[in-house]
């Protein structure tokens, strides 16, 4: 495992909780979404210390200008500082740091820490996907799947044991093999910074995570925006969930 890359991620982490405990500031972007200067400071640091690393490669974050360079560049690190800044503002617990290498396109190495829950994923594609340590899996269970979404449109399909109002708690329950498959609803303000971690973290772990046609999420694009509906599977139940989604979009 990339334990530079961990680490830098555990420094991020600790990084929030000390803002946390001294307290930050709140700002809205012009899109009306949150920013703190915690933010910030996290996208300054790991900004900083990815160039460090690796001079030759580009940085494309949530909280920073878009890189001229970057359209060019086949190694782009792709990072969300803090994921779910609304809920870092408002002082609860579901916030996480994302950082993601991809090259051509596509995600090959991921670190996502989640610090007041005390997990880290770390994968890699041909390496494996690993939650604080432990190798981790899809679910090899193709029968009676448990699928989770909060999408109003894809209810019918909800059979996970529990309503998850979180698409990064689905997903990463899917990577984990507690469920076969999610349906995730993006918004105007999703970007790749929300799922280039996921596309690793899956093709590692041994699923899939697509769109609704099933085509493979690519990144560095010219739009940084998300298809509008992504699916993520342990890859034996994707044409099922893939069909039965469509089907309530008819």
């Amino acid at each position: 495992m990339n334990q530079w890359l961990i680490g830098l991620a555990e420094e991020a982490g600790r990084m929030t909780l000390e803002y946390r405990e001294k307290g930050f500031e709140v700002f809205t972007k012009p899109d009306g979404s949150p920013v703190t200067s915690a933010d910030l400071a996290v996208d300054a640091f790991l900004q900083r210390e990815l160039k460090s690393r690796h001079p030759g490669d580009c940085v494309l974050s949530e909280e920073s200008p878009d890189d001229p360079l970057r359209g060019q560049a086949r190694r782009v690190w792709i990072v969300d500082p803090i994921d779910g800044t609304a809920h870092y503002a408002a002082m609860r617990d579901g916030f996480g740091i994302l950082i993601a290498l991809c090259i051509d396109g596509e995600a090959d190495e991921c670190v996502a820490l989640f610090p007041m829950h005390k997990i880290l994923l770390y994968a890699r594609r041909t390496f494996g996907a690993f939650v604080n340590g432990r190798a981790v899996k899809v679910s090899a269970n193709s029968t009676r799947p448990k699928i989770a979404t909060h999408a109003e449109r894809f209810l019918p399909l909800h059979t996970a044991p529990a309503q998850l109002r979180n698409n990064a708690i689905a997903i990463f329950q899917v990577i984990t093999g507690e469920l076969e498959g999610c349906i995730c609803m993006t918004s105007p303000s999703t970007g790749e910074h929300d799922y280039a971690w996921a596309s690793c973290a899956f093709e590692s772990a041994g699923g899939m995570l697509t769109d609704i046609d099933g085509v493979p999420l690519r990144y560095n694009k010219a739009v940084r925006r998300m298809p509008a509906i992504v699916l993520g599977s342990n890859g034996l139940v994707h044409n099922e969930l893939m069909a039965n989604a469509r089907a309530l979009m008819d």
